[in-house]
């Protein structure tokens, strides 16, 4: 299956997290394939054409990252079973440490796996809770949400004397370190985040839950100070960007064996050699014979034939120019333009190929156009349609592989492409303008119009037979994004 989140990344960037999942099925097959299309629908007067928006132009504003999906447990089993595979792998690789305390890859492996998936499991965790519609559920939630989210933390700060114990490396202390400061930061970061959540969609619960909150948050605090991690402060002068900046090396740092090694390569290289060749043939092909029949017509080496030389020689180039255009266009909508091959260490699980074109639209698939719900009045005052790109993308994994890359259970890959606007708000009117006024107690008070433009994402997802439409609407100006509606 195909999961797809659309979020505001920042004010001129949209982020699309699509997560290919393969199926977990009784006889699961060796390939699972996977295409995403999207039609991203875009006003006449932002100016946006093929001639001034290329293939490079997309590709500069689309950062695509590509990570295994972070193997999924609940928040409560991986706090209270020890048998779990991330506890377990964790506690018995501590335990080996002593037969070879230089032979740390796996303790670290393990470390990193065991940060990454308590950091997932308190996040949906937290927002599980958020969405609770009883109370008596939900202040139950929260108290358990704590416990187990302290019990995480104990279990891995309690291997810490086997540190000492066992005449751990420099670096196996280092690395426990970094795992130690970033589960602090998840759980500051997702109980303040659902204390906050309780406090405002649910304030009458909140006094009821606002000591333990408070003790829990106190004591982790303590602990920061006392082990001399970056803390958050109100008064910092600079907006406490180290601590930012640390908690985002940290979480690189932790999550990088989740991280794809990828590799992107040009993926119509032979297909345009095999164009170009064919285009300077056929061009070739038309000046021989032009120059064949004007030789027979004026002989050698008179003055007639040497202008239709040169003339066949200047339509020569321009035809083969112009073959390679046509060539170009006819095969751009059957090729991609890229491909990208997956492996985790050095098994090859996959790849994906992504093409992007502008298309008429009269070969828009009739599902996409009911979709758009054009406004008809704005087809009549423009007189013609808006420009309409196309970006493909095709996923292949191989489960099987994907199955023998890592003893923990790995679901599929996460794509998260983060697609950057401010091309198309550079000929945006201004924000704002003067509209109208109202006159209340004899005071005229003007009235300021906001001026918007939309741009429609039309997502299709196909997988197993399945399709699937997602229709994204972004309200955008001159400043940026100002919201993204999901239907």
């Amino acid at each position: 299956m195909i999961d797809l989140i659309t979020k505001i990344h920042d004010k001129f960037t949209l982020e699309f997290k699509v997560g290919f999942n393969t199926a977990q099925e009784e006889r699961p097959k060796k390939y699972s394939d996977y295409v995403m299309n999207t039609w991203i629908f875009v006003p006449n007067s932002l100016d946006i054409n093929a001639a001034k928006y290329s293939k490079d132009n997309f590709y500069r504003d689309l950062k695509s990252g590509v990570r295994l999906i972070t193997p999924s447990y609940s928040l409560h089993e991986l706090a209270n079973d020890d048998e779990l595979l991330p506890s377990k792998s964790l506690i018995s690789n501590f335990k080996d440490l002593h037969i070879a305390p230089e032979d740390t890859q796996d303790l670290i492996h393990s470390i990193r796996m065991y940060c990454a998936i308590s950091k997932s499991a308190f996040r949906d965790e937290c927002l599980a809770i958020s969405q609770q519609t009883d109370a008596t559920q939900r202040i139950k939630s929260c108290h358990q949400f704590l416990e187990d989210g302290g019990k995480i933390l104990n279990r891995f700060r309690g291997l810490m004397h086997q540190l000492n114990d066992q005449n751990a490396t420099d670096r196996t202390r280092q690395v426990f370190a970094y795992g130690d400061e970033f589960l602090s930061n998840v759980l500051e970061k997702y109980a303040y985040r659902l204390r906050d959540s309780i406090r405002m969609k649910h304030p009458e619960d909140y006094p009821r839950l606002e000591t333990l909150f408070k003790e829990v948050l106190f004591n982790e605090r303590s602990y920061r100070e006392q082990k001399g991690y970056l803390c958050v402060k109100a008064d910092e002068e600079k907006g406490n960007e180290d601590f930012v900046f640390r908690a985002s090396l940290l979480k690189k740092f932790t999550e990088s064996d989740l991280y794809l090694n990828a590799t992107k390569r040009k993926n119509t290289f032979l297909v345009e050699q095999i164009l170009y060749s064919l285009a300077a043939g056929a061009a070739m092909v038309v000046a021989t014979l032009s120059s064949f029949f004007f030789q027979q017509r004026y002989g050698n080496f008179t003055l007639p034939f040497l202008i239709a030389l040169v003339i066949s020689y200047m339509f020569k180039d321009r035809l083969k120019d112009w073959l390679r255009l046509i060539f170009a266009k006819r095969v751009s909508n059957k090729v991609f333009d890229t491909r990208t091959d997956f492996r985790v260490k050095d098994k090859h699980i996959g790849w994906s190929k992504d093409s992007v074109d502008f298309i008429d639209s009269d070969k828009i698939l009739p599902e996409v156009m009911k979709l758009r719900s054009r406004n008809p009045l704005f087809a009549e005052v423009s007189g013609k349609d808006e420009k309409v790109l196309l970006y493909r993308k095709k996923v292949q994994l191989w489960p099987g592989e994907l199955a023998k890359a890592s003893p923990y259970p790995l679901r599929g890959i996460n794509d998260i492409m983060r697609y950057n606007i401010t091309e198309y708000t550079r000929k945006m009117d201004n924000p704002s303008f003067p509209l109208s006024g109202t006159w209340e107690d004899n005071e005229y008070t003007p009235i300021e119009g906001r001026k918007v433009y939309h741009l429609t994402f039309i997502i299709q997802c196909v997988y197993e037979g399945t399709t699937e439409y997602k229709r994204i609407v972004v309200r955008c100006d001159k400043n940026g994004i100002v919201n993204v509606k999901v239907s």
